[in-house]
């Protein structure tokens, strides 16, 4: 990393919006990537033979030199020609290889990884925090990174095809100012077939098992997609500030989007003593499967959009998350002054929406949902914002007074009681809870705000035995790990946190 720029399912049926296809692609075996291949890479790259790295010096051209044969020893094509170097500068010189795509209509839709090489050499004023005169290993900065990188082409040359092609970048001259990652952009002939990039800087040190990701909000969906990918239970921080010290911002620049695992600053930055000792080895191969499973969904997607840049992501910061409103489920109006026995009347159905497509219309009578009398207004909202995707509706017709059984798909999730949730616009499929009312529902599941909704499970036999799926700092667990209570003994609803129905107002 520059320092220039540096600033110290169990049984049932699961819903939900998350669409990626990680669970049933075949996976890549965690065998497929090893400390040892990592350390043996590591350890050439930060030996005092290399003197530090710097770029365009003796130990840059041998760390050169050895990662072009680690190409050719993985089977990588190079990516023009027959030389994976691109020389620049003054003596510097990138090493690329690609892997192809096996789709010719998107052989021109390329998802690059990239990890820079070099480091300072033995240290100056202008790039290291002393002593200086000492060899500078960068086992961390970025040793780590280009080993992972290798790794993660490994897994992939020998892995299943992928639709796209990845190309396989390692830069030259990162610590001079991005150097290379910004000639090679500048010098390839078409840069807009660059869709996506991933970038790996300083995944040494995990601690605690927590890593940074940046670059979470430049496409639509990438939370989710990291979220999928994470099944060694990462604990992932998202840093959404696009800063500019690291290569990924020689492709953000240009609006490209990606992804940067990152596992912190140390005292060891840029200093002769980012040795190899201390190092977290395993904790480099979690990220390495980690985002071998990302850029192998990157790589495959067929969601339109999936690889867009998002401009949002260029103003957005976290204390100001924009929130947008769920999607309506229903899609009705009715008259809210009901007295006691009254039956629920609808007054108005929006079009385009769940009901009116299923053909209500204006004086029909709701009675029931899934089989539970509606009593009231305030039943309707209840039994309509806990009702699955698939549901039922008993309805008197206004027209013959015939009462009909309408099954039907709600738009949405349903959601626990006590609690208010909102959609991400960078991840629009997934509800976050934003409120947890006191002694509610959702309190007592353990719903905290903040956390994602990622699906829901209707138990086999017990439709009414439920368990949610959230997303919490990475990690994927149920609320409640139990089932919870059924129907018969649920506990009365809870009273709203906020008027629940102005005049006329849509069903949530």
């Amino acid at each position: 990393m520059s320092r220039g720029r540096m600033s110290l399912v169990a049984v049932g049926m699961l819903w939900g919006g998350l669409g990626l296809s990680l669970c049933q692609a075949e996976e890549v075996s965690p065998s497929d990537i090893t400390v040892a291949e990592l350390k043996t890479v590591i350890e050439f790259l930060a030996s005092d033979t290399l003197q530090g790295r710097d770029a365009g010096a003796e130990g840059g051209r041998a760390a050169a030199a050895f990662l072009a044969n680690e190409f050719r020893t993985i089977g990588l094509a190079p990516h023009r020609d027959e030389d994976y170097r691109q020389p620049f500068g003054i003596g510097y010189q990138n090493i690329i290889a690609i892997l192809p795509g096996t789709d010719p209509a998107l052989a021109t839709e390329q998802i690059v990884l990239g990890a820079h090489y070099d480091h300072v050499g033995f240290g100056n004023r202008t790039n290291s925090f002393g002593p200086f005169g000492q060899i500078h290993n960068g086992a961390d900065d970025n040793a780590s990174g280009v080993a992972c990188l290798l790794e993660i082409a490994e897994a992939l040359k020998h892995g299943p095809p992928r639709r796209r092609p990845v190309v396989v970048a390692l830069w030259d001259a990162e610590e001079r100012g991005l150097l290379g990652s910004e000639h090679w952009m500048q010098s390839t002939v078409n840069a807009s077939a660059v869709k996506f990039y991933v970038n790996f800087d300083m995944v040494g040190r995990m601690r605690d098992d927590r890593v940074s990701l940046f670059g979470i909000r430049t496409a639509p969906q990438l939370r989710s997609l990291a979220v999928a990918a994470n099944q060694s239970d990462l604990q992932f921080e998202y840093d959404w500030s696009q800063r500019d010290d690291s290569d990924h911002y020689s492709f953000y620049r240009r609006r490209v989007p990606y992804l940067m695992p990152f596992t912190g600053m140390h005292g060891d930055y840029h200093r002769p003593s980012d040795d190899l000792d201390k190092l977290n080895y395993e904790g480099i191969r979690r990220v390495a499967i980690l985002m071998t499973r990302c850029v192998t969904e990157l790589a495959n997607t067929e969601t339109p959009g999936a690889l867009d840049f998002r401009e949002a992501s260029r103003r957005e910061v976290v204390a100001s998350l924009p929130r947008e409103a769920l999607p309506v489920r229903l899609g009705v109006s009715w008259s809210p002054n009901l007295a006691v026995g009254e039956p629920l009347t609808i007054t108005q159905v929006e079009p385009d929406l769940p009901a009116a497509q299923a053909g209500w219309q204006v004086g029909d009578i709701v009675q029931s949902v899934n089989h539970v009398p509606v009593g009231s207004h305030a039943d309707f909202m209840d039994l309509t914002r806990v009702a699955p995707p698939h549901s039922e509706f008993e309805i008197k017709r206004a027209r013959d007074g015939e009462v009909v059984s309408i099954a039907m798909k709600l738009n949405g999730w349903p959601l626990p009681r006590g609690v208010r949730a909102a959609r991400d616009p960078a991840d629009p499929e997934v509800p976050v809870f934003i409120e947890v009312a006191p002694d509610s529902e959702g309190s007592r599941l353990g719903v905290m705000p903040g956390d994602r909704l990622m699906g829901v499970e209707e138990g086999v036999g017990e439709p009414t035995v439920r368990r949610w799926h959230i997303e919490r700092a990475g990690r994927l667990q149920w609320l409640p790990p139990d089932p919870p209570f059924p129907e018969a003994t649920r506990p009365e609803p809870d009273p709203p946190t906020e008027p629940v129905v102005p005049a006329a107002a849509p069903a949530p």
